[in-house]
């Protein structure tokens, strides 16, 4: 039987610069959403977040 791989993963979430006219948007929790969901559907677990705004 294999050997099951546990995965820790970070997400890396980017203000683009069109976005930082405008201040802080939705991008940063709508990248957040998205990648936290395929974190969770690859079994993988999510350990950091880091945010370059």
């Amino acid at each position: 039987m294999a050997k099951q791989t546990e995965n820790n993963v970070g997400i890396y979430l980017r203000l683009s610069k069109e976005d930082m006219l405008e201040g802080e948007s939705l991008s940063i929790e709508n990248q957040k959403m998205i990648l936290t969901k395929f974190v969770h559907d690859k079994g993988w677990n999510l350990v950091s977040e880091y945010v370059d705004t």
